[in-house]
């Protein structure tokens, strides 16, 4: 498993390097724009595994259309189209041949699928748009690369006192310390690499934040998937499965960054 985690970040990572670093915004909008797509349909199929069925085609195109709202505001910004949003989904299901039982919980899973994939994906965005944003983008993906890295090579071996067992039964506390060292290794390596003026402590704070903020991105995902019944969220990426098992903590750690980097 961990060869395939290896090998399949190897691959990746040059694409990551051409789009986040070295082309315009725009195409790492798309590339969010994409990963959106699939971790909403992901999302949306784990919840109808519980006998739920949300607007899966309504709910995909809003997220879509959120990540490019957040990429250039075409009219007013995403974030004034929720009314709107939220009116269209619920006369959809009411117009729908569907029967009323399930109403609420149809309504609910497609509005929340597209809260927790495409808003909180959004943020990627938003930092690569910021000032520095490039460097800190790609601090942001090092940081909770390093820090899956660290529990998974730690926790597996070593782990013995479970962290959250009711939720996630092979995550360890050994895991979450190797996830906070390796987490911290990392950002001393960033500086050296591509961020020498910013100060090494800072960086290790916000790296340590990250990887903890992350911890918890992974276990909601886990929360998610245990309710749904499932074991991944899909097998797009070997040796992690979907894309939502990829990006779980990368969707709690880059909110937590933006708004670091808009109050500093």
């Amino acid at each position: 498993m961990l060869t395939k985690r290896i090998i399949s970040g190897l691959l990746f990572l040059p694409i990551f390097y051409l789009v986040a670093w070295k082309l315009d915004p725009v195409y790492f909008s798309a590339l969010v724009l994409g990963a959106v797509v699939i971790g909403q349909y992901e999302f949306y199929r784990m919840v109808k595994a519980r006998g739920i069925t949300p607007n899966m085609v309504l709910g995909i195109a809003i997220g879509a259309l959120m990540i490019v709202e957040s990429y250039q505001p075409v009219v007013f910004g995403a974030g004034n189209y929720l009314a709107a949003f939220l009116i269209l989904i619920l006369a959809a299901r009411l117009f729908s041949p569907r029967p009323v039982d399930g109403a609420i919980e149809d309504v609910a899973a497609t509005v929340f699928g597209i809260f927790y994939v495409a808003f909180l994906f959004s943020f990627q965005v938003a930092i690569r748009l910021s000032p520095d944003g490039k460097e800190w983008l790609v601090f942001l993906f090092f940081i909770i690369w390093a820090s899956d890295i660290g529990a998974y090579s730690i926790g597996v071996p070593f782990g013995r006192h479970r962290l959250y067992e009711k939720v996630s039964p092979k995550k360890s506390i050994e895991g979450l310390i190797g996830a906070l060292a390796a987490s911290a290794g990392m950002a001393v390596l960033c500086k050296v690499w591509f961020m020498p003026s910013a100060p090494a402590g800072e960086l290790i704070a916000i790296a340590l934040g990250l990887a903890l903020v992350g911890t918890v991105g992974d276990l909601a995902e886990s929360l998610i998937k245990r309710a749904a019944g499932v074991k991944d969220s899909g097998a797009i990426i070997p040796g992690h499965g979907g894309v939502l098992d990829r990006m779980d903590s990368m969707l709690f750690a880059a909110p937590v960054l933006y708004y670091y980097l808009r109050i500093r």
